[in-house]
């Protein structure tokens, strides 16, 4: 259901162009070691005091698909993995979804934590029951057609020839800390972000088959926070960085990713938070053909649409 509902954003696969190498009728698929988080710093400024929170367990193991535009991956954290183990009654569910149409690249992350560590200056305490979730997105327009954003994840498309793009994007998120009631700390915290961040990106190809890539975007806007009865409206600052290098072939393909986001909210005139999502990945996969019913369902869409 999620393959064919994903053709009608699909548009005519362009044919000439000799800087992008499209697969239109083949199934990506993609096993990766993803270390992922959600951490929090709470800085004090009257008080001079710091107050980090990270998540007890981050390395997650999971599948992706792709066909056409459309992007699907799932995850979980298992015990085997080093800084998974030892954390108790710790969880870690990430899940994530993306869409191409035309110039236009959309996605969307969930990621939910229970289990977090407070760490001060000279003191670590463990809060097992304590709880993150972060939904939302990411919308953004590619202004040259010679860049291909789909090569830096090396999935359904391969850049031929060096180029970048300018990438604007509009992010939104929802962000929720939910207490640990058996430390005494209780009550629950959100934020609802919107920020708007100009940015750019490059795909170099080295070799013929090997690439690396790199983006980088700045941006500003605001935050709406609610912390029991309190609620504020502030300024946010957003960075994006984003790293890849790999091997793309017709066939297989491989590689490492790696993302970092951070934003700063100033709550009120004392307390500042930051926020910051990052991603180590790494990726194997293999292509194969669309069965024929598949692609079919896919060009009547295409047809209609």
């Amino acid at each position: 259901m999620l393959f064919t509902g994903g053709g009608c954003f699909a548009q005519t696969d362009s044919l000439s162009n000799p800087y992008v190498e499209k697969f239109p009728d083949k199934i990506s698929t993609q096993l990766f070691v993803l270390n992922t988080s959600n951490d929090f710093t709470l800085d004090y400024k009257n008080e001079g005091l710091t107050v980090d929170l990270d998540p007890n367990r981050k390395t997650t193991l999971g599948v992706a698909v792709q066909y056409d535009i459309l992007y699907f991956s799932v995850g979980f954290a298992p015990k085997f993995f080093t800084d998974n183990k030892n954390n108790e009654d710790s969880k870690m569910t990430s899940f994530g979804l993306s869409l191409f149409p035309g110039r236009w690249a959309q996605h969307f992350d969930y990621i939910y934590q229970k289990g977090m560590t407070l760490e001060t200056s000279g003191a670590n305490v463990y809060l097992p029951k304590m709880k993150t979730l972060k939904l939302g997105g990411s919308t953004a327009y590619i202004f040259n057609k010679n860049f291909s954003i789909n090569a830096q994840s090396f999935q359904s498309e391969r850049q031929l020839k060096s180029a970048g793009s300018f990438m604007p994007a509009l992010s939104y998120y929802y962000t929720e800390l939910k207490g640990d009631k058996s430390e005494g700390i209780d009550g629950k915290v959100y934020f609802i972000d919107i920020a708007l961040a100009p940015g750019y990106s490059y795909n170099w190809v080295i070799a013929k088959k090997f690439l690396v890539a790199g983006a980088f975007s700045l941006g500003a806007g605001f935050t709406k926070t609610v912390d029991d009865d309190i609620n504020t409206t502030s300024l946010l600052t957003q960075a994006t960085a984003t790293l890849s290098l790999g091997y793309n072939s017709d066939t297989f393909y491989g590689g490492l990713f790696s993302k970092a986001t951070a934003s700063s909210h100033t709550a009120d005139s004392n307390v500042t938070m930051g926020d910051a999502i990052s991603y180590v990945t790494a990726f194997f996969g293999y292509r194969f053909d669309a069965p024929e019913f598949l692609r079919k369902e896919k060009e009547k869409i295409k047809e209609r649409f």
